[in-house]
């Protein structure tokens, strides 16, 4: 418990730093430790030095202990009174969740390692501690220790069990009865179908872009990703998993029969007066079967390109490629890197009446005047590959393709870039230069590689820091000079940065919202004849720098002098890809 004795001495020194505590505070604290033996956070409530929220707080941003908001859980009374009624409410304490031997605890003060000890020793798990407001572990203690034994109760009655406690529990959410009416079509709209509409309804306020309902040994965990990072919201009894799943399954036309494949679907729905589109997506695991739900926002504005987020240098040069007549345009990246988002600002930028614009997407995610648009339907053997000779044989002059996944896709998008069409698509590569590399190793010949391709731009989203809670900083001159050396300028010791305190605004992460940071690299003769040759990716990128190509994390960085990010924010997205 040698870490435990250390956080608490960094609360200390932080409190003090703070504001909070002075030397004479100091003084009164370590008296009543001695006089009543209670732990530090006790202290700090009862001699009223600091209050709740902020004690919480202080812990979860400053020593990283990970806090629990109890109305999001549906707790287990079995798994509460692991830990005895006396016990609990003696520490201010409540056990949550029990994985295997891991037993998750939420405490007023998770520093506490004496109780810690005596947890592990008592229940025989390894105990996770949260940090939680005092306030509310003491009223889920009489809620959940009062509780009467239930007699065993059907999935629907388990479901309206669950909609009463969530609905209570979500407040402040534009949630009510007519909204989670608003896309359901069943008579008597069933607990179930009304749970489930609650968790989208309340995904979609919270603004996220998937919904992961997730069966565990115990539970079904439900979480949100918002600004791509994902958060635990709810978690419902194991008994719902079925009826949750099979009303998934239902909702967007999979087969609720079959249960050891993965399956794909989508669902269009109206939720408080706007049209979503859902792409579902079910698959086996070894506790049940999981969905994850894409929210599609079929009434989002196109986002224009000025307001992505790109820097100065890469809005010149990738708007010059986009008006080039032929060639291929190739923006990459993993899963929700916001590259169909730099497309559509491309198309739109680039849209006219005098050109005859064609695309082949999966989905449609936003709707574009004048710009002919079809969407891939695989049952009925409408593919990319297949849409895009379709394509051209429509005369057209810029065709977008929604992402190149095969070597049937990328010729033919190849051969039409030589014929006198522009071609724009995705790939998912971790950078620019193995744009090239993918291409030939799906079987295209380096030399039409070379001859085709006119841009290869790799693209991230990064958090940005909250306007709300942003604040200044000093960080050590050796990483301001580390910063400097990488984005090739010489930086004043004494630069500030800025970070998100955290707040309500931001739901207390200290970001809101996301821009992009690329790397766009436009092939010279020496790059094409190092393709023809099938260099490495690694040879290309160090040529293209020569150039004066940014990598990612270098236009992260940027960013984060201008204010906008953090370095933690850049070096989380950009870890893996740079060397």
């Amino acid at each position: 418990m040698s870490s435990i004795r250390k956080e608490r001495k960094l609360l200390i020194e932080t409190l003090k730093n703070s504001g909070v505590l002075d030397d004479a505070a100091l003084v009164k604290i370590e008296e009543e430790q001695k006089k009543s033996g209670d732990s530090l956070g006790f202290i700090l409530l009862r001699l009223g030095f600091i209050t709740e929220e902020k004690l919480k707080g202080f812990m979860e941003k400053f020593l990283n202990i990970p806090s629990a908001n109890l109305d999001n859980y549906v707790i287990d009374g079995k798994v509460v009174k692991m830990i005895s009624e006396n016990i609990a409410k003696k520490y201010h304490l409540i056990a949550l969740l029990k994985v295997r031997d891991n037993l998750t605890v939420a405490m007023a003060d998770p520093l506490d390692s004496f109780v810690i000890d005596n947890l592990k020793e008592s229940t025989g798990c390894k105990i996770k501690p949260l940090v939680a407001k005092l306030s509310d572990i003491d009223a889920a203690i009489e809620k959940y220790y009062n509780l009467e034994p239930e007699i065993e109760k059907t999935p629907e009655e388990l479901a309206m069990d669950e909609l009463v406690k969530l609905t209570a529990n979500i407040t402040g959410s534009k949630l009510s009865g007519k909204n989670i009416e608003s896309f359901s079509t069943e008579e008597g709209s069933a607990p179930i179908i009304k749970l489930v509409n609650l968790i989208i309804t309340n995904g979609i306020s919270e603004k996220s872009s998937d919904i992961h309902i997730e069966p565990d040994e115990k539970v079904v965990r439900v979480r949100y990703r918002v600004d791509g990072m994902l958060t635990e919201v709810m978690t419902l009894a194991k008994e719902l998993e079925n009826s949750i799943i099979s009303r998934v399954k239902v909702m967007s036309n999979l087969d609720i029969s079959e249960k050891r494949v993965p399956q794909d679907g989508r669902v269009g729905i109206n939720s408080a007066g706007k049209e979503y589109d859902l792409r579902v997506s079910t698959f086996p695991t070894i506790h049940g079967e999981k969905a994850v739900l894409r929210i599609l926002d079929k009434s989002n504005k196109l986002i224009k390109m000025e307001s992505l987020g790109f820097s100065e240098d890469v809005m010149k040069k990738f708007d010059k490629v986009i008006h080039k007549p032929n060639g291929i345009v190739l923006v990459t990246g993993p899963t929700g890197s916001g590259k169909s988002t730099t497309l559509y600002s491309a198309i739109d930028r680039i849209n006219s009446l005098d050109k005859n614009i064609v695309t082949i997407e999966d989905p449609v995610e936003y709707k574009i005047p004048v710009v002919n648009q079809s969407q891939v339907n695989i049952k009925a053997g409408f593919t990319f590959a297949s849409g895009l000779r379709s394509i051209l044989r429509q005369d057209p002059d810029i065709i977008l393709v929604g992402e190149i996944r095969d070597y049937e896709t990328a010729e033919t998008a190849i051969r039409a870039a030589l014929t006198g069409h522009l071609v724009l698509s995705t790939l998912h590569t971790n950078d620019a230069a193995s744009a090239v590399t993918r291409l030939i190793d799906m079987g295209v010949e380096p030399f039409l590689v070379a001859s085709s391709v006119i841009c290869m731009m790799a693209q991230r989203l990064v958090r940005l820091i909250c306007p709300h809670c942003k604040e200044e900083y000093t960080v050590k001159p050796k990483i301001i000079s580390k910063i400097g050396a990488l984005v090739g300028r010489e930086l004043p010791e004494n630069t500030r940065l800025y970070r998100g305190k955290g707040c309500k605004h931001c739901k207390y992460t200290g970001y809101k919202g996301r821009h992009a940071i690329d790397e766009i690299l436009i092939p010279d003769e020496r790059i094409r004849e190092l393709i023809v040759y099938k260099s490495p990716a690694s040879t290309i990128k160090r040529e293209a720098r020569k150039l004066g190509m940014r990598t990612l994390r270098e236009d992260g960085l940027l960013k984060v002098l201008s204010g906008m990010t953090t370095i933690e924010e850049v070096m989380r997205v950009t870890a893996m890809d740079e060397n």
